[in-house]
């Protein structure tokens, strides 16, 4: 099996983007209400929060599950409604 050099390219691409993650998967999911829950507001992620953005940056997987959970929320009645 041979890696083309657009592969190789896309590969280094991803490895030079990649920064220091101090929140693995589970950290990450154990705060993804909150987060979602703040992004949805609209409002400023504070520091404490950074690393799970972070995370979600560098995480198709974690991408993934906050992706279905905005969704999710997005779908629930407001209280105003």
């Amino acid at each position: 099996m041979s890696i083309s050099k657009k592969q190789i390219s896309n590969l280094l691409g991803l490895i030079a983007s990649t920064e220091n993650d101090a929140t693995d998967c589970e950290g990450c999911f154990s705060h993804l209400a909150e987060f979602a829950e703040l992004e949805l507001a609209g409002r400023e992620i504070p520091e404490a929060f950074q690393a799970i953005q972070r995370h979600l940056e560098q995480c198709p997987c974690c991408k993934d599950e906050f992706d279905v959970l905005i969704e999710g929320l997005k779908a629930l009645p407001h209280e105003n409604e």
